[in-house]
């Protein structure tokens, strides 16, 4: 290993979410600050979008795609499916000349590529013993047994083990200056208080149905509130369709934005005060940059990593109906919805 101090490093990143990607954001930034010139390099599944979601981050090195595996709703293979595949990838890694690696996850495979890359000192979720055997700097962690998801805990119990934090940390994202400019100038129309609806997902069952966001979508806007219908290129038809059901005097009140950049939508989550939506990216998009939310739950647990994150728990999305929303959002005091007249029907 190499006398350096301090060392080189690489971050393992198993999940394949954008949202998973947003609660590592606080703690590459710690791990980051303890590694050679304040950066940290990245391996990353292609579907985190890492690229987009850290572009303003700047103790990201380098980022380093570990294709193995895609998503099923990918339809396609890998390019490191194969064993050869993950031989040379590790072959790469190693050629860059890492002296650390931080695997934040307890998947086994990690641990394998860190020996075969030669990096000299491996540290990890160490769940397993056949991982720790691969592994040379406890400690370790055990695997979430709490309620709700499991990412966020788990990354929390291994950076404080590793002295890397004190404490929790709330992740929050940083946001390109041109993109929050931008996305001033395509909401200047928008009237104020303006709520971002998070109408994608990547699973079904989490989806709340664009029939009750059209009709969320028009109680709100009939109060004098501005609503965003915001996802990605996918929900270019569920937001069309919203947008079609609204009766005309409320359209302008009613804006929608379904493009790729995962920048852009944040700063487009900047320029509202609210956000209501399914369980997906854009909900721990939000809360990560400092935007109050109402999380629709009703195929997940509630997630419960920040204070700005609330929730409307139900067994089943189609149990939760608009008229609980907007009680649920009287509740929160959300602007524009203190004194909301009677739902029209």
């Amino acid at each position: 290993m190499s006398n350096s101090f301090p060392p080189r490093t690489v971050v393992v990143i198993h999940r394949t979410g954008i949202g998973d990607l947003i609660w590592h954001i606080p703690y590459l930034r710690a791990i980051a600050a303890a590694s050679a010139e304040g950066k940290v390099s990245l391996i990353v599944r292609p579907s985190s979008r890492a690229a987009d979601v850290l572009a303003a981050e700047s103790c990201i090195a380098e980022i380093i795609e570990f294709d193995r595996k895609p998503r099923k709703s990918e339809g396609r293979r890998g390019a490191h499916d194969s064993v050869a595949a993950q031989i040379g990838f590790a072959r790469a890694v190693h050629e860059r000349g890492f002296e650390r690696i931080y695997i934040l996850s307890g998947r086994v495979r990690y641990a394998v590529l860190a020996v075969l890359a030669r990096i000299p000192e491996r540290a990890g979720f160490g769940f397993s013993a056949a991982e720790r055997l691969l592994l040379n700097r406890p400690p370790y962690i055990r695997p979430h047994r709490g309620d709700g998801n499991w990412v966020y805990p788990e990354i929390t119990e291994f950076c404080l083990a590793h002295g890397l934090v004190t404490a929790p940390v709330v992740p929050k994202m940083a946001v390109l200056p041109e993109r929050l400019e931008a996305a001033s100038r395509q909401l200047a129309a928008l009237p104020w208080p303006r709520y971002a609806f998070s109408i994608g997902t990547s699973a079904p069952r989490n989806n709340w149905g664009q029939e009750r966001f059209a009709v969320l979508a028009a109680a709100l806007a009939r109060r004098g509130c501005g609503v965003l219908l915001l996802g990605g290129s996918a929900e270019s038809g569920a937001a069309a369709a919203i947008l079609d059901a609204l009766e005309l005097s409320l359209r302008a009140r009613v804006m929608a934005s379904t493009q790729p950049s995962v920048q852009h939508s944040a700063a487009l989550l900047r320029a509202c005060q609210f956000c209501i939506g399914n369980d997906t990216s854009a909900l721990n998009m939000a809360v990560a940059n400092d935007v109050p939310t109402l999380g629709l739950f009703g195929a997940s647990p509630p997630l419960t990593h920040d204070p700005l994150m609330h929730a409307l728990a139900a067994p089943g999305m189609s149990a939760i109906t608009v008229e609980a929303v907007l009680a649920r959002l009287g509740e929160l005091a959300a602007p524009g919805v203190e004194a909301a007249p009677a739902l029209a029907r």
